[in-house]
């Protein structure tokens, strides 16, 4: 039970090293709270004593009940109402875990202590175990370092902290600098009287002390030198922070998609039928293709720009039989292609460039000579089977 302004926290919980000072530091606020009056357990009002996200509390809570530090009956009264009991232990037992127990004659939320006679305790400051802006893994390191400092002859280095915690170096490495950070512990550092050796002393201090720095430096000549305070420290990186963001470049979108511009596209393509004859997706994804050429801010093909003239020669050639007669001539298998619009995009651009060059060719430029007279009737035909062909699929009686 807590007594005024201390709580007695059971040693035989800090130098557990399987236990990690999250779960310490949530054993230690959950102990604060016994024996308050009206006190309801929950991680909901326990979310009020630490500035830890719910994610981190809710890893804690399961620890300490997989660890046996925790254990968490529940009954069901008459009119079907659930109630909770925990019990906080002194020593780790048998997992409990939401055990039915019908015989429960207690409030909801109600936590009691099981321990023994045993006088292995150590007070901790009630105010901090309690305090929001403090976070689980510092109140564990609290209540470790407290321990720990109150045994004769013992030195108190980081290295001998973390022989009782379950992190590894680099993450205890962290927790630490947060603990010192947040104003519970002060550094004094005093050279050793060789270049470039230093010994520390540490001070604990019972309530956060964000005025004065962290790390005094004591010279061989008496003097005196601190980094800024905490305090000015924070602000500091709070400023740096702000001004990174501020100076992150965003990356340039491609320009979207609009819809009324697809639509026309589309139009243009006929993709009713070419969805008929190559599906959906190879359908969607030449259109984009398509759209890129006609009206993306810069076409690149083949990590060149193209110039926006050229464009505009090679956009003419998009006809709904140049593009049929791509994808007739290409085997495309779109699950094999990281970027099937950029593909497309490119062969695209290469066939169309192909049909302007050869629509260019020096054959154009000598006058057209008259057609023979089956020449123009087998013309008449082919234009006459497409505009069938089109009233087909126009009625949807098309079949390939």
């Amino acid at each position: 039970m807590s007594a005024t302004g201390y709580t007695t926290i059971y040693n035989e919980v800090l130098r557990d090293s399987t236990l990690s000072l999250d779960a310490k530091g949530l054993f230690a606020v959950i102990k604060s709270f016994v024996g308050l009056p009206d006190f309801a357990l929950s991680k909901r009002r326990l979310s009020y004593a630490c500035s830890d996200s719910g994610y981190l509390l809710n890893a804690a809570w399961k620890e300490l009940k997989q660890k046996g530090y925790l254990q968490h009956y529940f009954s069901q009264s008459e009119n079907g109402a659930f109630c909770h009991v925990y019990n906080l232990m002194q020593h780790p037992s048998a997992p409990v875990d939401f055990v039915y127990s019908p015989s429960i004659d207690r409030p909801n939320g109600d936590v009691i202590c099981i321990s023994d006679a045993q006088r292995d305790y150590t007070n901790i400051s009630t105010a901090v175990l309690r305090d929001k802006s403090i976070s689980l893994a510092s109140k564990g390191l609290f209540a470790l370092v407290s321990h720990l400092m109150k045994i004769p002859g013992f030195v108190l280095r980081p290295e001998g902290i973390r022989s009782f915690c379950m992190e590894k170096i680099k993450h205890f490495s962290t927790l630490w600098k947060r603990f010192k950070i947040s104003g519970l512990l002060k550094q004094h550092r005093h050279p050793a009287g060789e270049e470039n050796r230093w010994t520390y002393e540490y001070e604990i201090c019972e309530t956060p002390d964000l005025e004065t720095p962290y790390l005094t430096n004591h010279h061989a000549d008496g003097s005196v030198s601190t980094i800024a305070t905490i305090g000015d420290f924070l602000e500091k990186l709070k400023k740096r922070v702000s001004h990174i963001r501020k100076n992150v470049r965003k990356k340039d979108k491609p320009r979207a998609v609009r819809r009324k511009e697809r639509r026309q596209i589309e139009q243009q393509l006929n993709a009713d039928a070419l969805r008929q004859r190559f599906g959906n997706d190879l359908t969607g994804t030449v259109v984009t293709a398509v759209y890129n050429i006609k009206h993306a801010d810069k076409l690149f093909i083949k990590g060149a720009e193209i110039a926006q003239e050229h464009r505009e020669t090679v956009a003419q050639m998009i006809s709904p039989e140049n593009v049929e007669r791509f994808l007739d001539s290409t085997t495309l298998d779109l699950s094999r292609i990281k970027n099937p619009a950029a593909y497309l995009q490119t062969a695209l651009f290469d066939f169309l460039e192909k049909q302007c060059s050869t629509d260019a060719s020096p054959a154009d430029e000598a006058p057209d000579k008259p057609l023979a007279d089956w020449e123009q009737a087998w013309l008449a035909q082919k234009a006459e089977a497409r505009r069938r062909r089109e009233e087909a699929i126009a009625r949807g009686e098309y079949q390939d």
